[in-house]
């Protein structure tokens, strides 16, 4: 809502619930902007050596706030031609289908997924050797590389799991 000398920002977060806030001129109020400013400034710059195609690799949960970004760079003279080359990796979700939130696990108001264990929040505590969690990691992305099927579909943390403690080249996408 936006008043003379205010405007009201309002938000529901599934987990976070509701929030409001109000941004005046005489201080009320804070709205943090930082990441949309900070991914602005990095796309810019990206894209400003026209001799190399830049390639901005997001999360599947920024594709929205990615139009957000393109509309910023259009408003500052970008033609759509110019805007970045973006690749949305797929997104981690838990059992239900809401997105993974590491955040909430790490504050205790969320649980681990069912079928995921805790070296997914904290790689140090996998098993094994790094040399090994590598390999896996390298054989998943050429997996997933491998069809662009791949990057329309969200995965939940237990598959990931699971194809991380399995050979991933036999893996298909229905």
């Amino acid at each position: 809502m936006l008043g003379d000398e205010h405007a009201i920002v309002q938000a529901v977060w599934l987990h976070h619930g509701p929030y409001e806030v109000v941004i005046a001129p005489d201080g009320g109020g804070y709205l943090d902007l930082a990441t949309l400013y900070r991914n602005l400034v990095k796309e810019l710059a990206a894209g400003a050596d026209r001799d190399r195609l830049s390639v901005t690799v997001k999360d599947g949960d920024w594709v929205f706030g990615s139009t957000l970004v393109d509309n910023a760079l259009t408003a500052i003279g970008l033609t759509a031609g110019q805007l970045p080359t973006r690749l949305f990796c797929p997104q981690v979700v838990t059992d239900t289908g809401a997105k993974l939130s590491k955040s909430l696990i790490w504050d205790g108001q969320a649980s681990l997924p069912a079928g995921s264990a805790p070296w997914m929040l904290d790689t140090r505590m996998r098993p094994g050797s790094l040399s090994e969690y590598a390999d896996r990691l390298l054989e998943m992305a050429a997996t997933f590389l491998s069809d662009p099927r791949h990057f329309f579909r969200s995965y939940s943390a237990g598959e990931l799991g699971r194809l991380m403690s399995q050979s991933t080249r036999s893996v298909t996408t229905p």
